[in-house]
């Protein structure tokens, strides 16, 4: 059975400020590699949803750390799984069939392409509260 709770998963603070002082610093490239093998997902569709160019992404690796910016991108990410986790009552390979699928309330986009902006990101948790309670329009 799959861990629920993504964050003690990934050994991120549950606390907003060490979580905000982390991201500021960069996360480290181990937490990226973890949300994708926690999705089932490909490193290089990890940094495409992230929208982090493979040659930067080189660059990365060898510093071991994101930037504060695509940290808060894959925050981002995080915060959206986890989201849609609960949106499927736990159920993480479910979550991840439904972020990579087009949603009609998102004008047909996938929620994972829409990790490039807070804008875009709130109208991505905005979907997932209207879809708990039940509001579809």
């Amino acid at each position: 059975m799959q861990p629920k709770d993504i964050w003690a998963e990934l050994g991120l603070p549950n606390e907003d400020s060490r979580l905000r002082e982390q991201i500021a610093n960069g996360l480290p490239i181990k937490v990226l590699n973890h949300v994708a093998s926690s999705m089932e997902m490909t490193q290089k569709s990890i940094i495409e949803a992230l929208h982090i160019p493979p040659t930067t992404f080189l660059r990365r690796k060898k510093g071991g750390r994101l930037t504060t910016e695509e940290s808060d991108k894959l925050y981002s990410l995080i915060e959206v799984l986890a989201r849609s986790t609960d949106l499927f009552d736990g159920d993480r390979k479910a979550a991840v069939e439904w972020m990579t699928k087009k949603v009609p309330g998102l004008g047909h986009m996938r929620p994972i392409d829409m990790l490039d902006s807070h804008t875009n990101t709130e109208a991505v948790l905005d979907i997932i509260t209207r879809l708990e309670y039940g509001v579809y329009s």
